[in-house]
């Protein structure tokens, strides 16, 4: 399908939702950043703008680790054209040498042992066997560009899903978490309602484990008390239990990143969600106006937008 195919209303709708991904997983990050490592907030403090501050001293609108190495897979397809796993490897392995200020202990281990020869194939499947109840969130965060990628192909958002998480996150529940994710987002991108979104989903991890599943249905549910950890199962139930109760991006957002805990990266993932959802036209302009690299941002969802549509 060309561009042509697609009603000049939609192409501008869909553009603004990729744009939405992308620059939505980067403001929930950079909003985020600040009260990671924080406990919740009442309403009543909530923070609401781009302060930066927090433990990695971050300037207003700089965004974390969550959003550097998404922008890693987003290179990666951009140059190879197509998904190409070894290449997000070396590109990780490449951004972990610039010495972030944050790295997840999890994907710091495998890096370093692609860094020293090892294949990530090799590397991620010792570090899972050697310790297979670690299942942290460090490969959702950064999933979303795949489904931009392929959005008109969820066979392919699928089946490749695990793969990318796989570079460094070889647990099941991280693989189908990003299934999970990657299905919804596309769906959402298709023009499928939130609840269609969800239900085809669902439906895309029916191998997956028990908790998983009950975790998202825990989050349909308006009560939720689990807080964003570091663990997958915490980090996409209270992202999408975010995503399902409130009613605007902004509000998902704020919602979600003031629950403290590991808010960057349940910012980043709620905010590629809501993005999908509700659009860029939908963020503050107040979070956008200060974001990090916007510019650079907004180009490279639009060579998404048009590589995916050639």
């Amino acid at each position: 399908m060309t561009q042509d195919a697609i009603s000049s209303e939609a192409q501008v709708e869909l553009r603004d939702r990729f744009r939405g991904v992308l620059l939505g997983l980067a403001v929930g990050d950079a909003l985020g950043g600040p009260l990671e490592f924080q406990p919740a907030r009442e309403p009543a403090n909530y923070l609401r703008d781009m302060t930066g501050g927090g433990w990695q001293q971050l300037q207003p609108g700089e965004w974390t680790d969550d959003t550097q190495m998404t922008l890693c897979t987003v290179e990666s397809l951009l140059a190879k054209r197509v998904f190409d796993p070894d290449d997000i490897a070396s590109r990780f392995v490449d951004w972990m040498e610039t010495k972030p200020k944050d790295i997840g202990t999890h994907t710091a281990k495998i890096l370093h042992a692609i860094q020293k020869g090892n294949h990530w194939e090799a590397a991620t499947k010792e570090a899972y066997l050697a310790d297979p109840e670690n299942a942290p969130n460090g490969s959702l965060m950064r999933s979303a560009p795949l489904a931009l990628f392929f959005y008109r192909q969820p066979d392919f958002v699928a089946t490749l899903s695990p793969v990318l998480s796989r570079i460094t996150h070889a647990h099941p529940d991280c693989e189908f978490a990003s299934v999970f994710l990657n299905v919804a987002i596309a769906s959402l991108l298709l023009g499928d309602r939130t609840q269609k979104a969800i239900d085809t989903a669902y439906e895309a991890i029916s191998d997956s484990s028990k908790e998983l599943r009950a975790r998202i249905d825990n989050a349909t549910h308006p009560d939720c008390k689990t807080l964003p950890t570091g663990w997958v199962l915490d980090t996409l139930e209270v992202a999408l239990w975010a995503f399902l109760h409130t009613r605007s991006y902004e509000e998902a957002v704020v919602t979600v990143v003031n629950l403290g805990s590991d808010s960057d990266t349940v910012g980043a993932i709620l905010g590629a969600l809501a993005g999908a959802c509700y659009g860029y036209s939908a963020i503050p302009e107040r979070w956008l106006a200060p974001l990090k690299e916007h510019d650079k941002l907004l180009a490279y969802a639009d060579e998404l937008f048009d590589l995916a549509n050639e």
